[in-house]
């Protein structure tokens, strides 16, 4: 169907004067009684979106898309950072899905996502969503895939975050506050880091002293208290 028949049944379906018209093409098998209630329905979800924002945000995108607004470089290098981080965390670690943990039950719920869903409502695991898929860090569990009790600890000392990449990088990396108890934990940790450009530091990942469970959870309280680690 053209445009010019579109106007005119948007013409009948009763739109404002001060209105603009926007012409569509409308595939050629759609019934013209219908498209009264078609354009209706549209203009409505025109109003919510306008009123959510989402044209403008809309807009806004179009107009980087076509260089009439300079992106904001400092927000640009700063989510190119957070990508790295985020692929430099999910790569080196194991990380199991929600399906995967409940197959690794002795009796498996019925449900899937369970108990992984359960165990991060009640604050005993915490999950990252990578690609589209929610993911859970391995070592949060025992031997028998269960949360280990610390994990629920640290959570709760950590506080909220936005995002839990935040949470997943701060187990990850070495943190000021763990420091390596024997000459193979310090060299586990120079090894680690010196891969990453980081010197010949021998602090440690919380991920890698969660047996050291007052020194964690403390590390874990001290980052809202303190400009180091």
């Amino acid at each position: 169907m053209n445009t010019p028949a579109l106007a005119s049944a948007r013409a009948a379906g009763g739109a404002p004067a001060a209105a603009l018209v926007l012409p569509v093409t409308v595939p050629t098998h759609v019934d013209p009684a219908a498209l009264p209630s078609m354009l209706k329905a549209i203009e409505k979800a025109f109003a919510v979106m306008d009123s959510a924002g989402v044209l403008q945000r809309a807009d806004r995108l179009a107009e980087i898309a076509t260089g009439f607004v300079e992106p904001d470089l400092e927000l640009v290098e700063d989510r190119v950072h957070r990508m790295r981080t985020v692929q430099d965390v999910f790569t080196d670690g194991e990380w199991l899905t929600a399906e995967q943990i409940n197959a690794l039950q002795a009796t498996p719920p019925a449900n899937k996502a369970h108990p992984a869903s359960d165990w991060k409502r009640r604050g005993r695991v915490f999950s990252v969503n990578y690609r589209g898929k929610e993911y859970f860090a391995r070592y949060q569990f025992d031997a028998l895939y269960q949360p280990l009790p610390i994990i629920k600890e640290v959570l709760a000392a950590f506080g909220e975050v936005a995002d839990a990449w935040t949470l997943a990088a701060w187990f990850h990396f070495p943190n000021g506050w763990l420091v390596a108890r024997d000459a193979r934990d310090a060299r586990d940790a120079r090894d680690e880091t010196n891969a990453r450009g980081a010197g010949s530091a021998v602090n440690i990942a919380p991920k890698d002293a969660l047996d050291r469970r007052t020194e964690v959870v403390q590390a874990a309280a001290k980052r809202l208290t303190s400009y180091a680690a």
